[in-house]
């Protein structure tokens, strides 16, 4: 049996040039359009799954009502808690004395957590439990997710099979507004799930 996913990228908040982690800031109308385009766009899909913050919920929820599906809403799929940065710019961010500071954090995040923050530890443990969750019923429906970057590249190194406490590819990989990466996952004869992802 063999499922596909399409995880897109929320669009383009309202203001730009912000560390937005658990800062509910809506996206532009532009930003939601070009998200519910890419929705449309997608095959056959027979449920939506979307991060609560409006930047993402928003759309899911107005595609879902238009196209008569499911829509479930999971927390573990929000943005990493930046703590104190959460909502401030990066210019006031990286000319801050701070120690950590953002850079320490790009450059190690396993290692250097925002100030009152999310550990990237739980990070991983909250996205891993979604996937492991997420496969106990395998299903040979699509589905198309609506999420956040850091999301998605967290789910990335899972997919990927990435081992723990590897990061390069947080800082490496750029995931622009509204795209999309398609994932499909074969489920063989003993139930256990193969993700590939298709280019």
């Amino acid at each position: 049996m063999q499922q596909t996913l399409y995880v897109i990228r929320h669009g383009e908040p309202l203001e730009t040039g912000r560390l937005l982690g658990r800062t509910d800031m809506p996206a532009r109308v532009s930003g939601n359009e070009q998200v519910y385009a890419q929705l449309q766009a997608c095959d056959a899909i027979s449920q939506v799954i979307s991060s609560p913050l409006q930047r993402c919920q928003t759309v899911a929820r107005a595609f879902c009502e238009s196209a008569g599906l499911p829509l479930q809403i999971d927390p573990r799929l929000s943005e990493m808690d930046f703590g104190d940065w959460d909502g401030q710019s990066y210019e006031v961010l990286w000319q801050s004395t701070q120690s950590p500071g953002i850079g320490d954090f790009w450059q190690s995040p396993w290692q250097h957590t925002p100030p009152n923050g999310e550990p990237m530890s739980a990070f991983h443990l909250r996205l891993s439990d979604w996937w492991q969750q997420f496969i106990t019923t395998p299903s040979p429906q699509s589905t198309a997710i609506v999420t956040h970057a850091g999301v998605i590249k967290q789910l990335l190194a899972t997919w990927l099979g990435l081992p723990e406490g590897f990061d390069t590819h947080l800082s490496r990989l750029e995931i622009g507004y509204a795209k999309v990466i398609k994932v499909t996952v074969f489920y063989d004869d003993t139930g256990r799930a193969w993700p590939k992802v298709v280019f």
